[in-house]
């Protein structure tokens, strides 16, 4: 039904076919389709080399950092385990006090034999107390 064209041999891709610009060892040792630094900065952007393909699993690594470091201008405290929160919690804090204490003046560290109770302001008299004190 389908004859084979006389040039069709011609056209075939023969066992040693490549497209041109590639080459089999492109990638070095197989397991990878570019070269090393292309190959590096795929996998850093979040793929995965499998079966001849690039699948993207996770998020680029500079898009992490990006929100790391926006969750740290928001006070945040990034931390993969809780010892690591809670070391860097206290690191967090114990700067931001430093900072907040050298804007107003004040010298030495805060600790808590220093520090004095500040005096409480009255609140304000609303007119439903002052109308029950009347009546007392």
């Amino acid at each position: 039904q389908a004859s084979i064209a006389p040039n069709a041999q011609s056209t075939a891709r023969s066992p040693g076919w490549q497209r041109p610009g590639h080459s089999k060892t492109m990638g070095g040792d197989g397991a990878t389709q570019f070269p090393g630094q292309l190959h590096d900065h795929m996998t850093k952007a979040g793929f995965v080399f499998r079966g001849g393909r690039y699948f993207q699993t996770t998020e680029p690594v500079w898009e992490k950092a990006k929100r790391i470091e926006k969750g740290k201008k928001q006070y945040a405290v990034p931390a993969t385990s809780v010892e690591q929160f809670l070391k860097d919690e206290e690191k967090m804090v114990d700067a931001r006090l430093k900072r907040y204490r050298d804007k107003a003046g004040l010298k030495g560290d805060a600790s808590d034999n220093e520090l004095e109770e500040a005096p409480k302001k009255k609140k304000k008299e609303t007119k439903v107390e002052v109308e029950e004190e009347a009546e007392e």
